[in-house]
Formats: C-alpha cells, sequence, structure tokens
C-alpha cells in the first residue's frame, strides 16, 4: 500500500484507539475518576464562591492561573510523561476546565 495521508491518519487513529482499548481496567477507571473529580471540585467550588461576596473574575484567574501551572509542571518532566499520576492531573485538569467554561455559559459571559 502507499503511504499516503489518509493511510498515515488511519495508522494514527488506529494506534489511539488500540491503546484505549488494550489499557487495564485499573488505569482507565482512575483516568475517568480524575475528569469528573477534576469537573466536580471546580463545579462545586464555583457555586460555594459565587455565593460569596468575592469577586468573582479574580476567582476564575485563579483557577486559570492554577491550570496553567500544572500543565508548565507536566511539560518540565518529560521523564514522567507516560506516568498515571500525570495523566490523572492532566485529566482533572481538562475536567476543570469544563466545569469553568460551563460555569461560564450559564451565567452568560
Amino acid at each position: 500500500m502507499q503511504k499516503t495521508k489518509f493511510r498515515k491518519f488511519l495508522e494514527s487513529f488506529y494506534k489511539m484507539i488500540n491503546s484505549i482499548i488494550t489499557d487495564s481496567w485499573s488505569k482507565r477507571s482512575v483516568l475517568l475518576l480524575s475528569l469528573l473529580l477534576g469537573f466536580y471540585f471546580t463545579n462545586s467550588l464555583l457555586s460555594f464562591l459565587l455565593d460569596k461576596t468575592f469577586n468573582t473574575i479574580f476567582i476564575a484567574i485563579v483557577i486559570i492561573c492554577v491550570m496553567e501551572l500544572s500543565i508548565r509542571l507536566t511539560l518540565l518532566t518529560n521523564f514522567f510523561k507516560s506516568s498515571l499520576i500525570i495523566i490523572s492531573i492532566n485529566n482533572f485538569r481538562i475536567g476543570s476546565t469544563y466545569a469553568l467554561i460551563l460555569e461560564a455559559y450559564k451565567l452568560g459571559s
């Protein structure tokens, strides 16, 4: 077969799907739990702090800065790139970002 762009795309897609399917159930469950915990933690934190008299813009900026710091820390540790802890921190961050954006859409800002 020729090495076309579509063929390369299919091979990379197959490798991605194969790695998801062949992982152990414990790894997949930890990653899913970290994603859901990031969403839950940020959603509950935002709903708690929105009832207070704090400046909500400041709270969002602090949460975004914490997320950016977690990205920078994972980029600095190239040795632990495939570590379960680093991947779960990244999933926690993704869930947290989703909750923050969802709350912004709910508030209409």
